[in-house]
């Protein structure tokens, strides 16, 4: 158990969005309850406690819209490449790296997501993993990134036997 407090706190509850020197305790990795810091403590008197110092504590960021095959491939420039529209950009780039990436990489191309949105302050993330290139395994390899990075993510919340019909 821990509890964050001393803070200023921000909630997603409309009937109490803020609560002035607020705190939050935390069971492994669910939020069990919000109040004022002196409520919290007395409640969870055995839990750890770290001081925000007045500091702002809230939710983290969600990424609602991510592409985890491209990750690698951020800055790339490919010399001679002059795409006229959308659909080139598509079909001159993206959908060569993805039709060349194979289980491995897709994996190691949602790690280095993953850790960039922790560095970031993203908790939960989207991804739009279609797999052009229809790479077998690809949702358990990001399912098992999710999991070794702890970032929140559908894919890997899903049920093991809905991961499997996706990934045929």
């Amino acid at each position: 158990m821990l509890v964050i407090g001393n803070g200023k706190l921000f909630t997603r509850d409309e009937n109490q969005a803020y609560i002035e020197n607020g705190a939050v305790a935390i069971e492994g990795t669910r939020i069990v309850a919000v109040d004022k810091t002196e409520n919290i403590k007395d409640t969870y008197q055995h839990a750890e406690f770290i001081d925000a110092k007045g500091g702002v504590i809230m939710p983290a960021f969600i990424n609602t819209h991510e592409h985890i095959y491209s990750a690698m491939a951020r800055g790339l420039s490919i010399k001679g490449y002059n795409p006229k529209g959308f659909l080139d950009i598509l079909d001159g780039q993206w959908w060569i790296i993805d039709r060349h990436l194979t289980t491995e990489q897709t994996k190691y191309s949602a790690m280095d997501t993953m850790i960039s949105c922790i560095r970031n302050g993203v908790t939960t993330i989207f991804d739009h993993h279609a797999s052009f290139g229809q790479i077998k395994g690809s949702l358990f390899a990001i399912a098992d990134a999710a999991k070794l990075c702890t970032i929140r993510s559908p894919i890997w919340e899903m049920p093991a036997d809905v991961r499997l019909r996706w990934s045929l």
